[in-house]
C-alpha cells in the first residue's frame, strides 16, 4: 500500500508529516511525500496511490480520472478543493474531518471581533512607532449589548454563539438549511441580519451557492458602523467589493483570515490603497484553524481514514459520498 501526501504550499518541512507516517508505517503502509506545481505533475506524483491525503491541491475531475487509488482523504473540514462527482464516479471514497477545529475557529472568531472593536492592530502599530495616544481613540465599538449576526448556523457558528454570550452579545443567524438555532435568534433573510448586526461573521462553505455571498449590494446593507468577520472561505467575499466599502467607509472594518486568492499578495489592495494603509482591517494568514493539539489529532485521523479503507477494508469515520458509492464499493462498517 502507498500513501501519498501532498501539500500544495512550501511552509511546512517533510519532518512535520511524521505523525502521518508514523500511522501508515505502523498499519505496515509505505509513506510518500510530495509536492505538485502543476496539474500534470499532480496527476504523475499521484499515479501509483492507494491513497492521497491532500490539503489545498486541487483534486479536479481530470485528476480523479487518472486515479488508482481507493480513498481521497482532505484535511480538515472544506470539500471545495475536490470534485466530489468525479471522485464517486470513479468509485474512490471522498473522507474528511468534519469536527475538526471547532473551538479553534470560534476562538479565533472571537479574537477578530474584539480586534477589530478595540482597535488592537492600529493602536500596536501606533506605540511601536512612538505615538502614545497620538490621535483620538474613538470611534471605537462597544461590545456588551451589540448584536452579532452569523451567516449560516453550523457546528463552528453554535460554539461562537456560546461564547459570544459570555460578552453580552445578541445573537442572531442566518441559515436556510439550519433546523437547530439554539443559541441564537433565527432570522428569515440574509437582509435582515446584515442590516441588524453590528458584527458579520461568516460561517458558510464554499459553494456555488454562497460564492460572492457577500458582494457590493450586501455589504450595502451593513451598517456605517458594522464589521465583517471571515473566517470561512475567501471567495464567499468579493474582495474587491470589501476594499471599496473599506476604503469609502461604508462599513466600520472587517477581519480576515481567508482570501479571495492564498497567500495574499504584495499588491493586494487590502494591504494598501495607494500608499495609506487601510487600518480598519485586520489581516491573518488563514490560521484560524490552528493550535497544536487539534492539528496533531487532524493529522492522526486523516491518515487513520486511509488506513479505514486500504488496510481495514471498512468505511472511514467520516464518509462523505458513501450514499453515492454503496452499489459499487463494499466496505465493512
Amino acid at each position: 500500500m502507498s500513501i501519498v501526501v501532498v501539500h500544495a504550499d512550501a511552509f511546512e518541512a517533510p519532518e512535520a508529516y511524521s505523525i502521518e507516517r508514523a500511522v501508515v508505517e505502523a498499519a505496515g503502509g509505505e509513506f510518500r511525500l510530495t509536492r505538485a506545481r502543476s496539474e500534470a505533475e499532480l496527476i504523475a506524483n499521484l499515479a501509483q496511490a492507494d491513497a492521497v491525503l491532500v490539503s489545498a491541491a486541487p483534486i479536479t475531475a481530470t485528476v480523479a480520472a487518472s486515479l488508482s487509488a481507493k480513498v481521497v482523504v482532505r484535511y480538515g473540514v472544506g470539500l471545495d478543493t475536490l470534485d466530489i462527482p468525479a471522485l464517486s464516479a470513479a468509485g474512490i471514497v471522498v473522507a474528511h474531518v468534519p469536527d475538526f477545529c471547532q473551538s479553534e475557529v470560534a476562538n479565533h472568531t472571537l479574537a477578530l471581533l474584539l480586534a477589530c472593536a478595540k482597535k488592537l492592530v492600529p493602536l500596536d502599530r501606533a506605540v511601536r512607532a512612538g505615538q502614545w495616544r497620538a490621535g483620538p481613540l474613538g470611534p471605537m465599538q462597544h461590545i456588551t449589548d451589540q448584536t452579532l449576526g452569523l451567516v449560516a448556523y453550523g457546528n463552528i457558528a453554535k460554539a461562537v454563539a456560546k461564547r459570544a454570550a459570555a460578552f453580552d452579545l445578541r445573537v442572531l443567524a442566518w441559515d436556510p438549511y439550519a433546523q437547530d438555532f439554539s443559541g441564537a435568534e433565527a432570522v428569515p433573510t440574509l437582509a435582515e441580519l446584515l442590516a441588524r448586526s453590528d458584527f458579520v461573521s461568516l460561517h458558510t462553505p464554499l459553494t456555488p451557492e454562497t460564492h460572492h455571498l457577500i458582494n457590493a449590494e450586501t455589504l450595502a446593507l451593513m451598517k456605517p458602523s458594522a464589521y465583517l468577520i471571515n473566517t470561512a472561505r475567501g471567495p464567499v467575499v468579493h474582495e474587491a467589493a470589501l476594499v471599496a466599502a473599506l476604503q469609502a467607509g461604508t462599513i466600520a472594518g472587517a477581519g480576515l483570515d481567508v482570501f479571495e486568492t492564498e497567500p495574499l499578495g504584495g499588491d493586494s489592495p487590502l494591504l494598501s490603497s495607494g500608499s495609506v494603509v487601510l487600518d480598519n482591517v485586520v489581516l491573518l494568514p488563514h490560521s484560524a484553524s490552528y493550535s497544536d493539539r487539534a492539528f496533531a489529532g487532524l493529522r492522526r485521523r486523516v491518515a487513520e481514514a486511509a488506513i479505514d479503507v486500504c488496510v481495514r477494508n471498512q468505511w472511514p469515520e467520516f464518509p462523505h459520498n458513501r450514499a453515492q458509492l454503496a452499489a459499487t464499493v463494499s466496505l465493512g462498517s
